[in-house]
């Protein structure tokens, strides 16, 4: 869970090589980027009945946290610092190696 986020501050900010992530706004709203590399878009989480998955490969930015903001991530793996991609132009690179 994500909470008590300042609404400036921006989370995120990376990618996965094989965790899938999925985010709910449990309460109040956030606003999610989904990056492939080749498109963007922008979607508003404000409602415990829809969520967002990002599949690995995909860069994701969360932003705009409303003052009351929970966020749930859910993961298909455990933590493994070497899965991070934290870094938007090494991401870039690394998604064109792999084709």
């Amino acid at each position: 869970m994500v909470f008590d986020v300042p609404s400036a501050e921006i989370r995120g900010e990376h990618a996965h090589k094989a965790c899938h992530q999925f985010l709910i706004a449990a309460h109040g709203s956030i606003s999610v980027v989904a990056d492939d590399g080749r498109n963007r878009e922008e979607f508003m989480l404000d409602s415990p009945a829809k969520g967002l998955h990002l599949a690995p490969w995909t860069w994701g930015v969360q932003y705009k946290y409303s003052s009351d903001a929970v966020l749930l991530v859910f993961a298909s793996r455990r933590y493994e610092a070497d899965d991070y991609i934290r870094d938007y132009d090494q991401f870039l690179k690394l998604l064109e190696a792999r084709k």
